[in-house]
Formats: C-alpha cells, sequence, structure tokens
C-alpha cells in the first residue's frame, strides 16, 4: 500500500512539530512547513509563508511534483494575539487573520484540485477551544479560530461530491513554545494594562504545565484512518473539553461568570 502523503504547515516547532516527527516514525510520507528555510528534525521542511499566495502556491507545487499527490493537509500554522478589543489595532489583527484564517484557505485552495484530480483527500484544520467562547483579551484570536471552524463547516458540504474529507481539530492547551510568538498588545496607556500583564502571566502558567502535544499527534492518526471524520474534534484537559458543552447546556450569561471568576476580572 503506498504511503499517504501529509503535509502540516507550521511543522518548525510546538504541536506541528510533535504532529509531523509521530507521523514520520508511523511510516507516513511527511513534509512541515516553516517561513524560514531551515532543516527539519527527522523530516523534511518545506519553505512556505502562509500569508503570501505566491509562496504558498509554489510551495504545495513543489510538493505535488515531488511526491505525485497530496492525501493530507493539516493547516496548523497559527499566531496567538493577547489584548483589549478596544486596544486592537486593526492592522495588528489583520495579521493575525492572515495567519490563522486566510493562511488555511490559502493551502486549501492550493491542494482541492490535486485533491479532486485523484478523488481523494483529507484536510484536517486546527482550532481552538477558543473558538466557541470570546476569551477576554483574547477576542482577536478567539474571533480567529470560530472563523476557521465556520468555514471549515461550509468546506465539508462542498467536498462531499469529490470524495475529499474536512474537519476542525479544537486543542485546549499544550506544553508548547506558543508564548514565544504571541502577538500582545498593551498600549503604555490602556487602562486595561495591569489585567492583560496579569492574565498573560497565568495563561503561561497554564500553557507550562499542560499535556504533551503528543496527545493532538495521536488524534490525527485517528481522524486519518477515520473513514467519516466528525465535524469536530476536541482535545485537551477534561475541563477545558467540558467547558465547551458547559457553554451550550448553561446559557452564555452564566457561563460567561463562569469565566469572569476563573480570569479573576
Amino acid at each position: 500500500m503506498q504511503k499517504k502523503v501529509i503535509l502540516v504547515t507550521g511543522g518548525s516547532s510546538g504541536i506541528g512539530k510533535a504532529i509531523c516527527q509521530y507521523l514520520t516514525a508511523k511510516g507516513y510520507t511527511v513534509y512541515g512547513t516553516s517561513r524560514k528555510q531551515q532543516q527539519g528534525e527527522g523530516f523534511p521542511l518545506l519553505s512556505i509563508d502562509v500569508t503570501n499566495d505566491q509562496s504558498v502556491k509554489e510551495g504545495i507545487a513543489e510538493l505535488i511534483r515531488k511526491e505525485g499527490r497530496i492525501d493530507v493537509l493539516v493547516n496548523n500554522a497559527g499566531i496567538g494575539m493577547m489584548g483589549a478589543v478596544e486596544d486592537s489595532i486593526p492592522q495588528d489583527s489583520l495579521k493575525v487573520f492572515e495567519t490563522n484564517v486566510f493562511g488555511p484557505l490559502r493551502t486549501m485552495q492550493a491542494v482541492l484540485p490535486a485533491m479532486r484530480a485523484q478523488r481523494s483527500g483529507l484536510i484536517i484544520n486546527i482550532g481552538s477551544i477558543a473558538g466557541y467562547m470570546g476569551l477576554p483579551y483574547r477576542g482577536i484570536y478567539s474571533a480567529t479560530k470560530a472563523s476557521l471552524g465556520m468555514i471549515t463547516e461550509a468546506l465539508r458540504m462542498e467536498l462531499r461530491p469529490y470524495n475529499i474529507r474536512a474537519c476542525v481539530l479544537d486543542p485546549g492547551d499544550y506544553s508548547t513554545s506558543i508564548a514565544q510568538h504571541r502577538q500582545v498588545n498593551i498600549p503604555e496607556q490602556s487602562p486595561y494594562k495591569e489585567k492583560v500583564i496579569a492574565l498573560e502571566r497565568m495563561i503561561d502558567e497554564e500553557v507550562h504545565g499542560s499535556s504533551d502535544p503528543l496527545e493532538v499527534a495521536q488524534l490525527i492518526e485517528k481522524i486519518i484512518h477515520t473513514p467519516e471524520p466528525k465535524v469536530r474534534y476536541l482535545s485537551g484537559k477534561f475541563l477545558q473539553k467540558v467547558s465547551v458543552a458547559l457553554k451550550q447546556c448553561i446559557g452564555g450569561k452564566f457561563f460567561e461568570g463562569i469565566l469572569v471568576k476563573h480570569y479573576k476580572l
């Protein structure tokens, strides 16, 4: 049986790197991507900037020339953003949308002609549990992940006639270096400054003590072998996964009260 060819965006660190290393060890043909030209640790890294149309088109064309096909796309590349909604600068917010929403859109548009031609394929978009709720001082980030989820839900139905599957995997917190790449907007005179700084410290502590990203990689492999994937998968600590169902059960106002208490607002 031919090895599945898998492309994982944002494969140079964090969850993406864990996915690439795990699937490579399992015998798949795996390519990661990185904005900067560098060598992957045990797997090849393509130089692709998901915010650049030409970079995406050329990188995926190169992959298809090498392998003749692409079976699975894992849209993992993303960046975080912290700051009050009032302080959010449109240009900075656009950068986050470019990476977290339009980046996956570009890569999907680039791989779909090949997947349609081979009448098979799987797209797994890495969202976030934050996409189910507007988190305080992470509103823009939550919005990007919510947007990616809605795009994927529509995409699933559009791709049914071509035997191409799509789903969203929404992780909670995992122990990665995400804090190093997070965009933080705190104007010097912001009335929210102290709260944002305190919340960032709290979030960094939660991430540091979180689960191994290997869990996400293992779930990815499970989805690859699922004939009819679900629309959404949740991954993370029990309470984080439960929070999604809890919001639906108790309603927005009561759930808001829980978040206010949790984040000491």
